[in-house]
């Protein structure tokens, strides 16, 4: 008798059943991880739905690493997914802050030298101190110049627009008005605002990213936009992220994720659409989860085109404020989450954050903000911000049960 075949069948058969058990295995692995990070992404949802009854909106968790990629969310419709754009808000920054290291990689600039060596000789660019200001500063939030985005404009100016957000008082004029470098750093340069002399503390200022855009864009030769694309997203083949520029670019590309504002005691307001113009450098890209924590990897693993060495200088931390913990070039840093940056603006709150002790990185998104015009500072905002953060944590433990 022959018993070669029967040893074969025999041999087949036994390595089918084992591929089908560790088949079995890993699927019975995979809806046990979904299931832990989605009780994770229900929990934050619920916590702030049983506080400020938010209805229309919900929370996302992302998480990759060597088990493998998961995304859930709670309550997000239509059901967010890993290709959903949405606003990555100040993670936005990331890329300016890669834009100068590898600007500087390649020889034509370095981060310790006066901004005057590389921005126009012209009136809208001679703000207070700008022979003091280093490009290292304006990364780290350092130079003491005026934000003017996030911050009214001195009622001491003799101007308009005195004692509001030079952008309200723009967009009641025009809400599509296109707003470019020159006119927001101009404002500091002609009533010659600033909040401190360079290098004396963190003073977080997206004015000051404006100004590397410039810089960007005079060492380069490209606009901010043109560079973020041809330098980074298409190379690294991160097609769904794109850096918004014309004001009238409101609409994010589908699919995308639904944003609302809560104001207490009146009706969630639609804000996904914006102009983002204002934000250019420091908060206009959009991207998705696959995308943007693709990025993050990358850029901190050294496989962004910015080289290990001037990652490292990324990471090199200095006290920043209470909000911020620590801040380097354009990364913040917490023990157990890693380095990355945090997002928020109509109405999106994100935290992203990779780990390079694990090899873990992690995204955790509100498509809501809520404020109560009856608080004192921004009580509801940091609460949001924080347990978002928090997310993080808690998506991180699961994940490497």
């Amino acid at each position: 008798m022959n018993i070669k075949p029967l040893f074969l069948l025999f041999v087949l058969c036994c390595a089918t059943i084992f591929i089908s058990c560790k088949k079995d295995k890993n699927n019975t692995e995979e809806k046990n991880m979904k299931a832990s990070l989605q009780i994770v992404a229900d929990s934050v949802y619920q916590v702030f739905n049983e506080k400020w009854d938010i209805d229309k909106a919900g929370v996302l968790i992302y998480v990759n690493g060597s088990s493998g990629t998961y995304m859930v969310s709670s309550n997000i419709t239509p059901e967010a997914s890993p290709e959903s754009h949405f606003r990555v808000a100040s993670i936005s920054k990331t890329f300016t802050a890669a834009a100068i290291m590898l600007l500087q990689q390649e020889g034509k600039l370095n981060i310790d030298d006066s901004i005057v060596k590389y921005l126009p000789n012209t009136a809208a660019y001679d703000i207070p101190y700008r022979n003091e200001i280093t490009i290292k500063q304006l990364i780290q939030h350092r130079a003491g110049v005026f934000d003017v985005t996030n911050n009214n404009i001195p009622e001491t100016i003799d101007a308009p627009y005195a004692g509001i957000k030079y952008e309200d008082y723009i967009r009641q004029q025009d809400n599509l008005h296109t707003f470019t470098f020159e006119e927001l750093v101009g404002l500091n340069a002609q009533h010659q605002i600033s909040t401190a002399v360079p290098d004396v503390g963190f003073n977080y200022s997206n004015t000051g990213y404006n100004l590397l855009g410039k810089i960007i864009e005079e060492v380069s030769g490209l606009s901010y936009s043109e560079f973020i694309s041809q330098r980074f997203t298409q190379p690294l083949g991160l097609t769904d992220t794109y850096s918004v520029w014309q004001g009238s670019d409101i609409t994010m590309r589908t699919p995308f994720i639904d944003s609302y504002l809560y104001i207490k005691g009146l009706e969630a307001i639609p804000t996904a659409e914006d102009n983002m113009s204002v934000h250019v450098t420091e908060g206009d890209i959009v991207s998705t989860p696959k995308d943007i924590t693709t990025w993050m990897r990358l850029l901190l693993t050294g496989e962004s085109g910015v080289n290990a060495a001037n990652v490292d200088l990324m990471k090199e931390m200095l006290p920043a404020d209470g909000n911020h913990g620590v801040y380097g070039l354009g990364l913040v840093y917490e023990e157990g989450l890693g380095y990355g940056h945090n997002g928020a603006h109509l109405s999106y709150v994100s935290t992203l954050r990779y780990n390079p002790e694990n090899g873990i990185t992690v995204l955790a998104s509100a498509n809501f903000i809520r404020i109560d015009t009856t608080e004192t500072g921004m009580q509801s905002f940091l609460e949001l911000g924080f347990g978002i953060r928090d997310a993080c944590y808690s998506a991180v433990d699961a994940y490497k049960k």
